[in-house]
This record gives C-alpha cells, structure tokens and sequence, in this order.
C-alpha cells in the first residue's frame, strides 16, 4: 500500500471514565479535524433519521 493514510480514534469507557487514544499516519492535524467533523456530521444526521444504531464500523479479518 503505498502512501497510505490512517486516522484512528478509539473511546475506551469504564466505569464512567474515558480513555481516548488516536494514532495517525500521514495525516496532517487539519486532515485530522476535518475527518472528525464528518464523522460528527454522520452521527447527527443518524440522530435526526431516528436510527437505533449510530455507530457503524468496521471489523478486521
């Protein structure tokens, strides 16, 4: 894979506390803001389609 580009935000919650971790690979703090507003974006737009589940995500095999 050539140039490629990564941008990971995991949300750990335990017991009412969070952890955030985020690794990133050739993405640049703007790239990183703009990626976290579309996925902002994504979930409000679940929220006003009233849809149970707002999360998707994805599993690797």
């Amino acid at each position: 894979m050539e140039n490629e580009r990564t941008f990971i935000v995991k949300f750990t919650i335990i017991n009412d506390n969070i952890q955030t971790q985020m690794h990133n690979k050739n993405v640049t703090p703007q790239e990183a803001i703009g990626l976290l507003e579309m996925a902002k974006s994504q979930i409000l737009e679940n929220l006003a389609k009233n849809r149970k589940e707002v999360f998707s995500g994805s599993q690797r095999l």
